[in-house]
């Protein structure tokens, strides 16, 4: 299927991680034009690009993003506004999750948690969506988690952070829907990629017999169904949903 993103600009924010990278693959195979965001440096990125056919090489370009910083974020979206005119397509990957006790949680840890994980995306997801309504079209695409929906120890400020934006999600797609903004977001279940290793050794043995898959999923798996709802041929009757890709441990 055409999914016609063909030479849209799009942003993706965490574009070092297994997923963000598989993101960027992916939208790249369609014909995109993304903008993928780094934070301290740009080596996994420039990596990919190297990997890429000659042909999909100049469709890639790499951007500084500090999410901590607010006039980062207005930075960045001014030097992607300057060369590529626009922004059709925001995927918010850029997360960090920290298994860990709540009990045993410093104040810092859990500030950083809420921070790292839903109120930087909010911030920086503005700035996007205001670049977006200036065009009266857009796509925005938030990656949760599972864990938003589903119980596990030793992440409950994790769990609450991806909670939010799933509620963030609902809420923001209520308030632009009329002005041509979708907003949707993609709850991951056990993916294989580094970030989830530690979850996934404190979670039950026999976890994935409870699922009816009954194995990880993979980062490409969550690419193809950010593909899905970032495109407006596929998807343009489809906002606020909260899409589990989970192998069904969510049943």
């Amino acid at each position: 299927m055409n999914l016609d993103l063909k030479d849209k600009v799009v942003c993706v924010t965490g574009a070092s991680g297994g997923i963000g990278l598989a993101i960027v693959r992916a939208f790249l195979h369609e014909g995109a034009l993304v903008c993928a965001t780094y934070h301290r440096n740009p080596d996994k990125i420039e990596q990919l690009k190297m990997q890429l056919e000659p042909s999909l090489r100049t469709h890639l370009h790499a951007y500084h993003l500090d999410l901590q910083d607010n006039h980062s974020h207005k930075t960045c979206i001014s030097h992607i506004c300057a060369e590529q005119q626009r922004i059709d397509v925001l995927v918010n990957c850029a997360g960090a999750a920290l298994e860990k006790p709540f009990l045993l949680l410093t104040p810092e840890e859990i500030t950083q948690q809420m921070t790292t994980n839903f109120s930087q995306q909010a911030l920086f997801t503005q700035q996007v969506a205001k670049v977006m309504l200036a065009h009266r079209k857009g796509s925005i695409v938030n990656v949760s988690s599972l864990l938003a929906k589903r119980l596990g120890r030793g992440v409950a400020v994790y769990a609450a952070a991806k909670a939010a934006i799933d509620r963030f999600t609902q809420t923001l797609a209520l308030e632009v829907g009329k002005k041509g903004i979708r907003v949707n977001s993609i709850n991951p279940g056990l993916i294989a990629t580094k970030m989830s290793k530690n979850i996934q050794a404190n979670m039950p043995a026999d976890l994935m017999n409870m699922s009816p898959i009954s194995r990880p999923g993979t980062p490409e798996e969550i690419a193809n169904a950010v593909l899905f709802l970032a495109s407006d041929r596929a998807a343009s009757y489809i906002t606020g949903v909260c899409l589990s890709v989970d192998g069904g441990l969510s049943i």
